[in-house]
């Protein structure tokens, strides 16, 4: 969520940000290409984030910048429209928002969530074998333009969360969209600083195309 009070699926969105690689093989295949996963750390990049909710009237949308360190660490510095950072720490998270006192949390609040950070940690290593573990992997498109979809396979974890899909071309993934069972979403851009960037209307169909067709931009 983007609020603050739960910034798990953000968090999840970081991680798989900055493990997606990429393909490198002539003919889009599942192996190879989960194979090309891993990242070294450090690396930093900017993300939009678009939130849309049946409690909201409109979009949510922050920007700030993601990093993975040396570590293992995953900072989330959400810079617009407000300003607040969330580190990520082995289970601890720790949630510094301006203007209030830190907030200290660990994933022992949500056990279900550890296989998925496993996961993740999985993509971050290449280890694509641990990656099947934890979800159904389904690979599509072609090099240039690709898409992988992961659903979960643990049940208490796809009570919070139906799927993510990642959407990439070339060299880059471009977005990240968990989707949860009630249909609410979000939609991280990545490598994308300025949210005016992002196409008009900023309705979630528009987006999803957007992302989809991410090499025509």
């Amino acid at each position: 969520m983007t609020s603050g009070t739960n910034p798990v699926p953000a968090t999840v969105a970081a991680l798989l940000a900055l493990a997606t690689g990429t393909p490198q093989a002539a003919e889009l295949d599942e192996g190879t290409l989960l194979a090309s996963l891993a990242r070294p750390a450090p690396e930093a990049t900017g993300f939009v984030e678009v939130r849309y909710s049946a409690l909201l009237v409109a979009p949510m949308v922050i920007a700030g910048q993601l990093e993975h360190r040396a570590d293992g660490t995953l900072v989330r510095r959400v810079e617009s429209p407000f300003r607040e950072t969330t580190e990520l720490r082995g289970e601890n998270v720790v949630v510094e928002r301006e203007g209030n006192r830190p907030r200290r949390f660990s994933l022992d609040r949500a056990p279900e969530l550890r296989g998925l950070l496993a996961s993740f940690g999985a993509l971050l290593s290449g280890d694509a074998a641990m990656l099947r573990r934890h979800f159904s992997v389904a690979v599509r498109g072609e090099p240039g333009r690709w898409q992988i979809e992961l659903v979960p396979q643990d049940d208490k974890l796809r009570a919070r969360l139906a799927r993510i899909v990642v959407d990439g071309t070339g060299d880059r993934p471009a977005c990240f969209t968990l989707t949860e069972p009630d249909d609410d979403a979000t939609i991280m851009a990545i490598g994308v600083d300025d949210p005016s960037t992002l196409p008009a209307p900023l309705e979630r169909k528009v987006l999803e195309a957007w992302c989809a067709g991410a090499a025509e931009r």
